[in-house]
Order: structure tokens, then C-alpha cells, then sequence
């Protein structure tokens, strides 16, 4: 009796633990990291400028966790996002960098009325800045990443009708009067702008097939 209350305490524990890791790693959303990463590749970003982006973006995420804080999402340490922003905003190394923390802070603020409808404008931005930091605002593929994000973000609204309108979101999806949400569009969106980043790399083709399997296997792995 002992040693099977011992077993049932130990399965529990490492549920627990599983679970907390899954959790985690899927607000880390693998599968729009990896579509960045091969956006990353695409403008040739240096070594530093690259680790730099990394930093942002993750500090960017942690950033939305604590501000937001969905009850259905483990609590991200509240002050995690300025050692990340900082160290960020140090190695990526362009003015570039304060303007995606100015929109970073602005797409947070999507909770409100004003700002719910300009939410994917403010991600897009985050790209083109980011990107422009690296390849210069004349080059088209930093234009093609603020209008495909827009687009992509957009998607994502789409997909969240139902919960967005419990959360009391004001989106363009609500604002315009949808009532379902479009299941794979953000997907399918994410899918492809990661097949048009792979068009400006030099990486093998066949690479393309764990990188779409990483992203969808991991997709729904961000609790929502």
C-alpha cells in the first residue's frame, strides 16, 4: 500500500513536470520561432545580430506572458523580459531595435479597445524594422515581411474568434462581426511565409519537410 501510494505521488510529480515543460515550450511557439529563424537566414544576419534578434524576440514573448497572463499559462518570472530585451537590444546592435520594442509594446496593448484592431500592424512592424536593421529599408524582402506578418497576424485573429470575444478583444475579426473561428488559417499563413523566407536562403529543399513537420507537430502545443 505504501509503495504504491509512493508510485502514485512519483507518476504525479513527473506529470506535473511534463506538463509545466510543455507549457512552457509551447509559449516559446516553436513554430513561429523556426519561421524566424529561416527569416534570420534569409538577410545573412551576422552572428551577434542574429543571437540578438533571438533575445528580442524571446524577450518580446515573455513580455506578452506577463502582461496578458492567461489563467490557461504558467506564470513567466515578471522581470525575465528586460535581461532578455537588454541583452538584445546590445547585440543586435541597430537603432532598429528600440523601434520593435516601441511596437512590441504597442501590439501588448491589444487588450484594449484602441489598440485590438491595430494588433497585426504592430507585429508587422516588428518584422520590417527588424529585418530592415539588417538588410536596409530599400531591400523588398523587409517590406515582404511587414505585409506578410500583417497578413499572418491578421490569420491569427481569425483563428481566435471564440476565445478573443471572451477576453472581451476588440480584433477586426469581432469588429467586423465573425462569430466562428477559421481553424488552419493562421497555420496554412504560417506555413507559407516560412516557404517564402526558404526562397531567399541557400538551404537544401528537402529541409523544408522537418521544418513544416516541427511546425505543425508543435503548433497546437501553445496552450490557447
Amino acid at each position: 500500500m505504501v509503495i504504491k501510494k509512493i508510485l502514485n505521488f512519483t507518476l504525479y510529480l513527473v506529470k506535473d513536470k511534463i506538463y509545466l515543460m510543455l507549457n512552457y515550450l509551447g509559449q516559446l511557439r516553436l513554430y513561429s520561432f523556426l519561421d524566424l529563424l529561416i527569416l534570420l537566414i534569409a538577410t545573412k544576419a551576422m552572428g551577434v545580430e542574429f543571437i540578438g534578434v533571438v533575445f528580442l524576440h524571446i524577450g518580446f514573448l515573455a513580455y506578452l506572458e506577463t502582461q496578458h497572463q492567461h489563467s490557461y499559462r504558467k506564470k513567466v518570472p515578471k522581470y525575465l523580459w528586460i535581461i532578455f530585451g537588454i541583452i538584445g537590444l546590445l547585440l543586435y546592435g541597430h537603432i532598429e531595435g528600440i523601434l520593435f520594442v516601441v511596437c512590441s509594446y504597442l501590439y501588448v496593448l491589444k487588450t484594449k479597445k484602441f489598440f485590438a484592431p491595430i494588433a497585426p500592424i504592430m507585429r508587422g512592424l516588428q518584422y520590417f524594422f527588424l529585418v530592415a536593421g539588417i538588410i536596409g529599408y530599400n531591400n523588398k524582402l523587409a517590406w515582404l515581411a511587414l505585409i506578410l506578418i500583417i497578413i499572418r497576424n491578421f490569420c491569427g485573429d481569425l483563428r481566435d474568434v471564440i476565445k478573443d470575444k471572451k477576453e472581451n478583444l476588440n480584433t477586426l475579426p469581432i469588429a467586423f462581426g465573425l462569430s466562428r473561428d477559421i481553424k488552419y488559417i493562421h497555420l496554412i499563413t504560417m506555413l507559407t511565409t516560412t516557404f517564402i523566407w526558404f526562397q531567399y536562403t541557400n538551404l537544401a529543399i528537402w529541409l523544408l519537410v522537418p521544418i513544416f513537420l516541427i511546425q505543425i507537430l508543435t503548433y497546437n502545443l501553445t496552450p490557447r
